[in-house]
């Protein structure tokens, strides 16, 4: 119910402009009439004061005409009016023969004989009203009198006196036509105001409030009281009020429905996402507290498309949409039964709670995912995607069960996305079970990646050098420069094995504050063996794939060669044959522009990537090193050495320096030799070694020593 302040009636009209105008319209349309019916009256006021004035007069003037005198004794006549002048405001008076002749005159003479009014009553008539004249208002009346011979008497009167009569007469009239008028508008108002201008009133505040809070219209209803066109009018307004609130109603719990949705729903797949997943899995029976045979085992099957941003480069985003809702469509074909989520760029996830947590039931369903969504795929078959013919997927699960309610829905999840984590690397579809080994490793995992933040701030990661040798087909070697390997010697866990935290750097992204570390560590020694020595050999960093693929890489080494001080030459960046190949366009590109700058390129662990020949003739490169897993063959697989003696052929061809590494006996450096390898390096000449045992074992003495 709409709920109006207490105030005074007068208040709401004075505040009410409606009410104003129709007051006013009202007043000035009772004051009109007023006025209309006042002139005439005033007028007949004037003229009862005039008559009064010419009745007085004639009741003076008529007494004396009587005396008999006539109009034959002018002198007598005229000796008896003379007193009646000044008397009853008579200024003049002038006598006439009934045929218009002059009998005399007193006082101020009268403007004449009425000539247009010949026959005369009895009554007096007026001659002229001068309402301004030079002594004021005056009135001349003439009459044809009883007394003998008929005269005709002419009289001035002073009617000075009928303006300020009328004048009163006015201000009194006028006064109470005013108070008449307002009395009649105030009455008029109330009643309009009882009667319909509460009611507008209130059905425009009612409104007003309304519009400012329409979801709770029904809070500013209408009484109804009222049985006319008015009842009629609050009564729809009523109904509009509550139709409103109905219809606001509606649309708030539309929105909010859909904001639920929206925030437990894929807006591609419309299937329900991680939040729904966590809370459907807390929702479970077993999940809830029970225990014992009664409780739920559930199982959380996290199904990941594999290399899909590659996929999406080639398919395109619009492409890699429809794709995902054609996954959507056959997860809900082949597991219509199971609860089915996704979320991520290219995750969706199955629970099932009816197989028990069963390995083999719920590993055929497993495979049964893999063989029907991925590339193995019988009844679906292949994905059609745009102009894109038979797509095929590769696809990753990873399977977390849950037995019982001792584990929650994020648990389950993330022991799940701990199992997919596992089945990277793997060739073709490949699943996972977590186990109690994989967290422990995955907390281990963690652990270290924390002291490797740490290491890395407080300069804990220190480089070893391992001599790279030179050869000649006389037998001889010397040194010809040496690759910058990292060590960390853990304060508590030892010497980490440099494949460890190089792979963890990656994939927590410190792999760049290690890089720099590396490369500014190495820029320092070589300014150092030249201050020294006056001579450095020419040291490799290795280069992570991140590091390669960072644009910034060029203006990177440009400056740590500018502040250093050091020659470009001396410094050699190596890069991983499987991370030169992802880009080879933008890799030919970075080379360029290092080798501008004066910087050495070569391709590390060369053999076990792409080896194609065509992008390598295009990298125009300063060396090939040859993979160590090729050297360790050499006198146990022919296979080994025509690979290896093959790389050393294509090395000569192209003009490019080849490097062994990993050479560890003599009868791989003869075979090597043979075939005029330019470098080698391994543990039959060094071991990576401390910068002060490298500087004077290798850099001091220049030359290397001699090899039998």
């Amino acid at each position: 119910m709409l709920q109006r302040p207490g105030l005074p009636i007068l208040q709401h009209l004075m505040t009410c402009r409606l009410c104003w105008r129709i007051t006013l319209v009202v007043f000035g349309l009772i004051l009109a009439v007023e006025s209309a019916i006042l002139v005439p009256s005033a007028l007949r006021f004037q003229q009862t004061a005039l008559d009064r004035l010419a009745y007085a007069a004639q009741l003076t003037v008529e007494p004396v005409l009587m005396l008999g005198h006539g109009v034959n004794s002018r002198g007598l006549l005229t000796r008896d009016l003379a007193p009646l002048i000044d008397m009853y405001g008579i200024k003049g008076i002038g006598i006439y023969t009934s045929s218009g002749a002059w009998v005399t005159t007193v006082g101020a003479k009268p403007s004449g004989f009425p000539g247009n009014q010949v026959a005369l009553s009895r009554t007096p008539a007026r001659v002229s009203y001068v309402s301004n004249g030079g002594d004021g208002p005056a009135l001349e009346m003439a009459w044809r009198s009883d007394a003998p011979g008929n005269p005709v008497a002419v009289v001035h009167i002073d009617a000075s006196a009928v303006p300020g009569e009328l004048a009163a007469y006015l201000l009194r009239i006028g006064g109470l036509v005013v108070l008449i008028v307002l009395v009649v508008t105030a009455g008029t108002m109330l009643v309009l105001y009882r009667w319909v201008l509460r009611a507008l009133l209130q059905l425009r505040d009612s409104a007003l409030a309304a519009g400012t809070a329409p979801h709770r219209a029904t809070d500013f209803l209408l009484p109804m009281t009222r049985r006319d066109e008015l009842g009629d009018l609050i009564a729809a307004h009523n109904a509009m009020l509550e139709r409103v609130t109905e219809s606001k109603q509606r649309d708030r719990e539309v929105a909010e429905e859909r904001t639920r949705f929206l925030t437990r729903h894929d807006p591609l797949t419309r299937l329900p996402n991680r939040m729904a997943l966590i809370e459907y899995v807390d929702g479970l029976p077993g999940l809830a507290g029970l225990h014992g045979e009664s409780a739920n085992k559930v199982s959380l099957l996290l199904v990941e498309i594999a290399q899909f941003s590659v996929l999406s480069a080639s398919i395109g985003a619009a492409g890699c949409d429809d794709l995902l809702g054609q996954v959507s469509a056959r997860l809900h074909r082949f597991a219509p039964q199971e609860f089915i989520a996704h979320f991520g760029e290219a995750r969706f996830a199955v629970i099932n709670n009816t197989l028990a947590c069963d390995v083999e039931g719920i590993s055929q369903l497993a495979e049964m995912l893999l063989r029907e969504l991925g590339e193995q795929s019988e009844q679906g078959g292949a994905y059609i995607v745009g102009d894109a013919k038979n797509v095929s997927l590769v696809l990753r699960i990873g399977i977390a069960c849950s037995p019982g309610a001792a584990v929650d829905g994020r648990t389950l999840l993330s022991q799940a996305e701990l199992a997919l984590s596992e089945t990277t690397g793997s060739e073709g579809s490949y699943y996972c079970f977590y186990s109690a080994q994989l967290a422990e490793a995955s907390r281990e995992r963690q652990s270290l990646a924390r002291d490797l933040k740490l290491a890395i701030e407080a300069g804990d990661l220190y480089p070893v050098f391992q001599p790279k040798v030179a050869l000649d087909k006389d037998g001889g070697s010397m040194l010809a420069g040496a690759e910058v390997l990292l060590r960390w010697n853990h304060a508590t866990r030892g010497m980490v094995p440099p494949d460890v935290f190089i792979k963890l750097a990656e994939s927590t992204g410190m792999i760049a504050a290690v890089g720099d570390l590396v490369l500014r560590a190495t820029a320092r020694v070589i300014r150092g063996l030249l201050d020294r020595h006056g001579w450095a050999p020419p040291l490799a960093v290795n280069l992570s794939t991140q590091q390669f693929a960072d644009s910034g890489l060029v203006a990177q080494i440009t400056q740590v060669l500018a502040e250093v001080k050091i020659p470009a030459h001396l410094l050699e960046l190596e890069i991983t044959e499987t991370s030169a190949m992802k880009d080879a366009a933008r890799t030919a590109q970075t080379i360029e522009a290092l080798r501008k700058i004066g910087v050495r390129v070569a391709i590390d662990d060369f053999g076990t990537g792409y080896s194609s020949l065509s992008y390598l003739r295009r990298f125009a490169l300063d060396s090939i090193k040859i993979d160590k897993s090729f050297i360790d063959d050499i006198g146990a697989d022919a296979n080994a050495e025509a690979v290896c003696d093959a790389i050393l052929r294509l090395g000569k061809s192209l003009n490019t320096k080849i490097v062994a590494e990993g050479v560890e006996n003599s009868r791989q450096l003869e075979f090597l030799r043979a075939r005029r390898c330019d470098e080698v390096q391994g543990y039959y000449f060094s071991k990576p070694l401390p910068l002060d045992a490298f500087e004077k074992d290798w850099v001091a003495v220049r030359n290397a020593r001699a090899v039998a």
